[in-house]
């Protein structure tokens, strides 16, 4: 079952813990020129910011590590350096239409390209789920639905070695199209989940148009809300994701569910919640379709625990006050989209840009030379490589992790602030080796 997936995961893991995690904080100025000053290095070479910016030869990738080669190990998104590493995931290109020149009137009342970390519509709860689509997404709609509740996906072109999100074989366009027929929010988490904090100019762009891509391709439309990875920018950043017309989320409640350590989740979660009065509070909710034990235990009970508190689960836009509309962008005229239209034609298995009209074209996007500017400094974390080993276990999280909360009043509840965009997710120790290997064995057997 899946045994590609396996094997790639498998080869991701194994690089990562034959070494101690760590970030590097160099930022890369959307002008810098620096040199690389070594092309073409071959497999088993050094390359990235490990070896001056050394260049792998066509065909390999340069591993967090700093090492050229070919497999998940090496090539897998988000840890592979995209300036470094030419077949790195992150530098593929998805098949469809390029959506770089799509006009992009800004609609609707919600501020774009500014930090919008909390909703305006009192007694709502924004439950909103990262990195997917993944094995268990398609569990999570079951659940939703079951339940009546609508939330956020923001989805991520190619990443962990899970395949393009527009490519038939890996199943993800049917769920994505599931997700707008069952009334779903889709926002864009970028291409290959990089910092965009920590790329380049051009980089940055990629990351944004390649997801516009792969959407379009499956739906016909691209959205008009974007999280950033790691919730990391600049201003230029921003800049850009005003340009291209997007609004940016950012979330108050973080459940820290990627650490595992549900215990913890769930304290922080009721908490918040319980602290404050739905006539006069409302919430943006991070959790992460990635992992088997939120997927199937963690989501119900946020569900339940929002409900007993009487808050209304919604999507980001309805707790914004935003109409349906605005959430996606007609790929032809850059305008709002007829959601009727898009869920009718959705719901058959097709793809739709809101106007009645069907299909994509087959161009393609340019890709940015790799070897154009400084390599990228990775700035990325297990959580998404080791997806799997951590769904299984549920229980490898730091038990004092908590929350960033909105307030005054919430800082100062039990659940402490912490806000994710303070550090890299580290989750995996160099000494938990054959237990990760063991545990991803088992979650695909």
């Amino acid at each position: 079952m899946h045994l590609h997936l396996l094997l790639s995961v498998l080869a991701s893991a194994t690089a990562v813990l034959a070494h101690k995690h760590h970030s590097r904080d160099l930022v890369l100025s959307d002008n810098d020129t620096s040199p690389l000053v070594k092309r073409d290095v071959q497999a088993g070479g050094a390359c990235g910011t490990q070896a001056n910016n050394a260049v792998c030869a066509a065909g390999l990738c340069c591993s967090d590590t700093g090492v050229c080669g070919t497999g998940g190990g090496f090539c897998t998104a988000p840890a592979c350096q995209l300036s470094a590493g030419p077949a790195c995931d992150g530098n593929q290109t998805p098949a469809g239409a390029d959506t770089s020149n799509v006009p992009r009137p800004l609609f609707g009342s919600i501020p774009y390209g500014v930090d919008i970390s909390h909703c305006s519509v009192n007694g709502k709860v924004a439950i909103t789920f990262d990195d997917g689509p993944y094995l268990y997404t398609a569990a999570l709609l079951d659940i939703l639905k079951n339940n009546n509740v609508t939330a956020t996906f923001f989805v991520v072109g190619n990443n962990g070695a899970k395949g393009m999100i527009n490519n038939p074989a890996t199943g993800y366009p049917a769920t994505l199209r599931r997700m707008i027929a069952d009334g779903h929010q889709i926002g864009s988490h970028t291409w290959s989940h990089q910092d965009l904090s920590l790329i380049t100019a051009q980089q940055r762009r990629d990351q944004i148009v390649k997801n516009e891509i792969a959407l379009n391709d499956v739906l016909g439309v691209i959205p008009t809300y974007l999280r950033p990875p790691y919730t990391h920018w600049t201003q230029d950043g921003l800049n850009d994701l005003k340009s291209f017309g997007y609004h940016v989320l950012n979330y108050d409640i973080d459940t820290r569910d990627w650490q595992g350590d549900y215990n913890v989740a769930e304290t922080t979660y009721s908490t918040i919640l319980s602290q404050h009065s739905p006539s006069s509070s409302s919430w943006i909710s991070l959790e992460h379709d990635i992992y088997n034990t939120t997927v199937h235990m963690f989501a119900q009970y946020i569900i339940d625990a929002a409900r007993r508190l009487n808050y209304q689960l919604v999507t980001v836009g309805e707790c914004l006050g935003d109409p349906a509309s605005n959430w996606y962008r007609n790929t032809t005229t850059g305008q709002p989209v007829d959601m009727n239209v898009l869920r009718a034609n959705v719901a058959n298995g097709g793809s739709s840009n809101g106007s009645g009209s069907t299909g994509t074209s087959t161009s393609t996007l340019t890709q940015a030379s790799t070897t154009s500017t400084r390599s990228t400094a990775s700035k990325t974390t297990t959580h998404t490589l080791l997806a799997t080993a951590l769904a299984v276990n549920g229980n490898t999280g730091a038990n004092t992790t908590t929350t960033k909360a909105r307030t005054s009043t919430a800082a100062s509840a039990t659940a402490s602030s912490t806000s994710k965009s303070g550090g890299t997710r580290s989750v995996v120790g160099a000494g938990m080796g054959v237990a990760v290997v063991a545990l991803i064995f088992a979650a695909f057997l």
